[in-house]
């Protein structure tokens, strides 16, 4: 999130996968060694690297983008390689989406343009820490991912993205200041 504005997603992997397994299933009828399975293969391999190609150049114009308009960026050190296995459900999604070639990018760019880097560390409470009165009361665990929007006892009503991004923030800028921001 950068300033309350959304990165989507554009999901490279999910509107190919359909002609990538109509693809393959034709691989892998096709005879060892002939002809037609090396232009079938040929043809998996292309859709493959059309797919990576999509998504670097997705991830360039928007690390671009982001260190054009900003001195400085905060970003969280997360676990993707825990966020896309098999026991998370989520993995076709998360690895679709790139996150640690993107996090890399960033931080090459960032060193690049003399901007301001910090990586927040990955047990920071951002999304259960109150932004407001920072105090640890927001949704836990793998169940607390469901809920998008909860109240502090302080009164405040945060956004889980929101909360999450002024928190890592602030705690970026700490970071910064104390000149620990890890690379």
């Amino acid at each position: 999130m950068l300033r309350g504005r959304k990165i989507a997603s554009p999901k490279f992997f999910r509107r190919q996968e359909k002609k990538l397994k109509r693809a393959q299933r034709k691989l892998s009828r096709c005879e060892k060694g002939s002809s037609n399975r090396r232009k079938a293969k040929l043809a998996v391999a292309k859709i493959h690297a059309r797919i990576a190609d999509k998504r670097r150049d997705f991830i360039e114009q928007e690390t671009t983008r982001i260190v054009r308009e900003s001195q400085a960026v905060y970003l969280e050190d997360l676990n993707v390689k825990g966020m896309g296995s098999k026991k998370g459900k989520r993995a076709k999604s998360v690895h679709d989406r790139s996150l640690g070639m993107f996090a890399r990018a960033l931080e090459a760019k960032c060193a690049r343009y003399g901007r301001g880097f910090a990586k927040v560390d990955r047990f920071f409470p951002s999304t259960q820490m109150c932004s407001a009165c920072g105090s640890i009361e927001g949704p836990k665990g793998l169940e607390g991912l469901r809920v998008r929007s909860w109240t502090c006892s302080c009164g405040a009503v945060h956004d889980r993205d929101v909360n999450a991004e002024i928190n890592i923030r602030r705690e970026g800028k700490r970071l910064l200041a104390a000149g620990r921001a890890e690379r």
